[in-house]
């Protein structure tokens, strides 16, 4: 919608997406948006490194937030949202809904 702002698409998915399903990581992002694990690393490590979201490990599991001390939070909350309200429903069900969390190592299918 405005990748403009953002410097790019899947970076302004991956933050509304972190919005709407707070606790994301890496690995589920890239698969709902069918992009490249790296690339997704990628950007969250800049977002990161630029104080936009923080991180966390859970067990072994890198989880991601919006950064709740930045100074933004609450506009770009607003913003990241408003994004989200002009989706329409279909791409929000196919995208945006979370599915599942990480199934343990070594837990069968």
């Amino acid at each position: 919608m405005i990748e403009s702002v953002f410097g790019s698409l899947l970076k302004e998915k991956i933050l509304v997406y972190i919005t709407v399903n707070p606790e994301s990581y890496p690995n589920e992002i890239s698969r709902v948006f069918q992009s490249s694990l790296s690339s997704v690393q990628k950007h969250l490590e800049n977002l990161e490194k630029n104080g936009i979201v923080v991180s966390r490990l859970k067990g072994k599991t890198r989880l991601y937030d919006l950064n709740p001390r930045s100074p933004f939070k609450k506009e770009l909350t607003a913003l990241l949202e408003k994004i989200y309200s002009f989706i329409n429903e279909n791409e929000k069900e196919k995208f945006f809904v979370r599915g599942s969390r990480p199934r343990r190592k070594g837990k069968p299918l």
